[in-house]
């Protein structure tokens, strides 16, 4: 397995991460605080990483199962060292093509380069480029593997996720809810936390900094990160 991996200790969990794939990023887990409020039963994370938003979700919702999936075999082996003492959590290495069962709640960081210059490193190319999983095969996987009243939430920069929603409403499933992140008030948004169903309804917008001017942490950022960040006592 790769080396150059470095520990981020949460308040309940602690995960090994860097190479293979990329850093935790405060988008990721702003990404699986935000998702946690959303009621879950059985739950699929497409693209675990290194398990970063299956732990989350397990944390908020311990009475549930989780099951992360991942197409880079030694990315999955780190998730499953990462995940080894929960049981209701289990992880496989496979592409979401080849993922079978019908999940509640599925939730998805998906490679959000698409038609961009490419890194030199494998792992991160897979990581960041849509070319192995794109907004319509995404949308097709949540589409086949969701519950009819089932839920979803999906993180995507702008761009992507027009591309996402596109593809999605082909197939009846629709955009319910959406939350711009911002670094600051005003400022461009870095990324869109969407959480859709295949229920249309007018979507509820919000917006998220995670800054104020002084460079402090927002009280919004703060209570969604609390239960997870040692920073936040």
């Amino acid at each position: 397995m790769a080396e150059n991996r470095s520990i981020f200790h949460f308040k309940q969990f602690a995960l090994a991460h860097g190479n293979p794939g990329l850093k935790i990023t405060t988008e990721a887990c702003l990404f699986g605080a935000w998702s946690a409020q959303f009621p879950q039963n059985n739950t699929l994370d497409i693209g675990t990483g290194c398990g970063l938003l299956v732990c989350m979700l397990a944390q908020a919702h311990p009475n549930c199962q989780f099951t992360g999936i991942e197409i880079q075999a030694d990315v999955a082996e780190l998730a499953q060292t990462n995940v080894a003492e929960k049981s209701n959590i289990r992880i496989h290495s496979l592409d979401l093509a080849r993922a079978t069962g019908q999940y509640d709640f599925i939730i998805a960081n998906p490679p959000f380069f698409i038609n961009h210059l490419k890194n030199s490193i494998d792992s991160k190319n897979l990581a960041m480029h849509g070319e192995t999983l794109g907004p319509k095969e995404l949308a097709e996987g949540i589409h086949r593997l969701l519950i009819p009243e089932g839920k979803f939430t999906v993180l995507y920069p702008p761009v992507g996720m027009k591309q996402f929603e596109a593809e999605a409403k082909k197939l009846g499933l629709y955009i319910n809810q959406v939350c711009s992140v911002h670094h600051q008030a005003g400022r461009e948004t870095l990324r869109l936390m969407a959480q859709g169903s295949f229920f249309e309804s007018p979507s509820v917008k919000q917006n998220l900094s995670i800054k104020k001017a002084d460079e402090s942490y927002t009280t919004e950022f703060i209570n969604l990160l609390k239960p997870y960040y040692l920073i936040f006592d």
